[in-house]
C-alpha cells in the first residue's frame, strides 16, 4: 500500500488533516480554487476597477492602491485604514487561513473548526469595495458631466473574493461534521423551552423587526444628488438595483439583489420557520444551518459601510444629501445583528449551523 493510500484511510483522529477527509477530486479543486483565488487577487491589485470621468477633468482609474493614497493624502486615514483591511489585507489573510486549517495536521479539531466559522462569518468584508464601485456607478448613471466604465480588475476581484467565501463554508460545514456532538438529543430538544419568555416573546418581535426594517431599507431612498449639473435623482436600494439592471450591468444588478435583498429575506424565513416549527432537532439544525449560510453571504452590513465610504470619500466626484432611507438602513443593521446574538443562544444546544 502506497503512503499516500495509507494517509487517507488513517482514523480522523488528534493531528488529522482536514484535506484528508474530501475524496481526491474535491482535494484537488479545493487547492486549485485557493490557488486561483489567490492569483486573482493579485491580480486584482494591479489593474484599475473602474474608470471616472468628470467634465473638464481627465478620465482617472478607480484602483485599490490608488484609492488608498487618494485617502491618505486627502486628509481622510480612516476610510484608508478601513479600505486597506477589508479589501487588502483580509482577502489575503483569509486565504493563509484557510490553507493553514486545510493542509497542516490540528491537534484540537474544535479550535480547527472555530477558525474555519470565524473566516466563514467574516468573509462578506471583503465585498467593501465591490460595493462601493457598485455605489459609484449608480450615483454616475445617466449623468452628462460624469460616468463610469468597468473594468477586469472588479470581476477578478469579485471572483477571488467569492471563491474564498465558498471554500471557507465548505471546509467549516465539513469541519463541524467532524466535530463530537457535545449534548444529547434530549438536552438539545429542549433548546428553545430553556429560553422562556425570550424565546416566546423576544425572538418573534425581533424577527418582526428585522422583517420591517429590511422592507424600509430596501424600498425608502437612503441618499440623493444634490451637484450643479448633475440630474437630483434619489436612490433607495431597490432602485439602485433598477438603474443598474437598465445601464446593462446585470451582474452587478443581480449581485445587489442577492446580497441585499433576497438572501437577508430568506435568512428571516428560515429563522421564522425554525423559531415556530414543531420539527425534530435534524430538521430545526438544518433549518438553522442554511439560515446561517444565507445570512454569510447576505451583505447589508458591509453595503452600510460602503455607503459611509462614498458619503465620505464620494464627495469629490459627486454632492449628496444623506434620506430618511439611511437610518432605515442602519435599522436594518442594528435589528439584524441583534437578532444574530439572539439566535446564538438558541443554537447553542443544538447542532447544524449558526443562524
Amino acid at each position: 500500500m502506497s503512503t499516500l493510500h495509507r494517509e487517507d484511510v488513517r482514523d480522523d483522529g488528534q493531528g488529522s488533516r482536514l484535506l484528508n477527509d474530501f475524496e481526491w477530486p474535491a482535494r484537488i479543486a479545493l487547492c486549485a480554487a485557493l490557488g486561483l483565488a489567490t492569483a486573482a487577487n493579485i491580480t486584482a491589485l494591479l489593474v484599475p476597477f473602474m474608470e471616472i470621468r468628470e467634465f473638464l477633468h481627465k478620465t482617472e482609474s478607480y484602483e485599490l492602491p490608488e484609492a488608498v493614497k487618494l485617502m491618505w493624502t486627502e486628509g481622510l486615514p480612516v476610510v484608508a485604514v478601513l479600505i486597506v483591511s477589508f479589501s487588502i489585507v483580509f482577502p489575503f489573510a483569509k486565504l493563509l487561513g484557510l490553507a493553514i486549517c486545510l493542509l497542516p495536521r490540528w491537534r484540537r479539531r474544535e479550535r480547527r473548526a472555530r477558525m474555519l466559522r470565524l473566516l466563514a462569518e467574516l468573509g462578506r468584508w471583503s465585498l467593501l469595495d465591490v460595493f462601493v464601485v457598485m455605489l459609484l456607478m449608480v450615483l454616475a448613471s445617466d449623468q452628462w458631466a460624469v460616468g463610469t466604465d468597468v473594468k477586469p480588475g472588479i470581476y477578478l476581484f469579485m471572483s477571488a473574493i467569492g471563491t474564498a467565501m465558498a471554500v471557507s463554508d465548505v471546509l467549516a460545514s465539513r469541519a463541524e461534521a467532524l466535530e463530537p456532538t457535545k449534548s444529547g438529543q434530549a438536552e438539545r430538544s429542549r433548546a428553545i423551552a430553556r429560553l422562556g419568555w425570550f424565546g416566546r416573546i423576544g425572538l418573534p418581535l425581533l424577527l418582526l423587526a428585522s422583517f420591517a426594517t429590511l422592507v424600509g431599507a430596501i424600498g425608502t431612498p437612503f441618499l440623493k444628488i444634490e451637484q450643479f449639473l448633475l440630474r437630483g435623482y434619489s436612490y433607495s436600494v431597490f432602485g439602485a438595483i433598477r438603474t443598474l439592471w437598465e445601464s446593462h450591468r446585470e451582474v452587478f444588478a443581480t449581485l445587489m439583489a442577492l446580497l441585499l435583498a433576497a438572501l437577508p429575506a430568506v435568512r428571516l424565513v428560515l429563522l421564522a420557520v425554525a423559531l415556530a416549527a414543531k420539527a425534530s432537532d435534524a430538521v430545526r439544525s438544518g433549518l438553522l444551518h442554511w439560515a446561517g449560510l444565507a445570512r454569510r453571504w447576505s451583505g447589508i452590513e458591509v453595503f452600510g459601510l460602503a455607503l459611509l465610504l462614498v458619503l465620505v470619500e464620494g464627495r469629490s466626484l459627486i454632492k449628496t444629501e444623506v434620506l430618511s432611507g439611511a437610518w432605515i438602513l442602519l435599522g436594518a443593521i442594528a435589528a439584524n445583528t441583534a437578532l444574530t446574538f439572539a439566535f446564538s443562544r438558541l443554537v447553542r444546544g443544538i447542532r447544524g449551523g449558526t443562524a
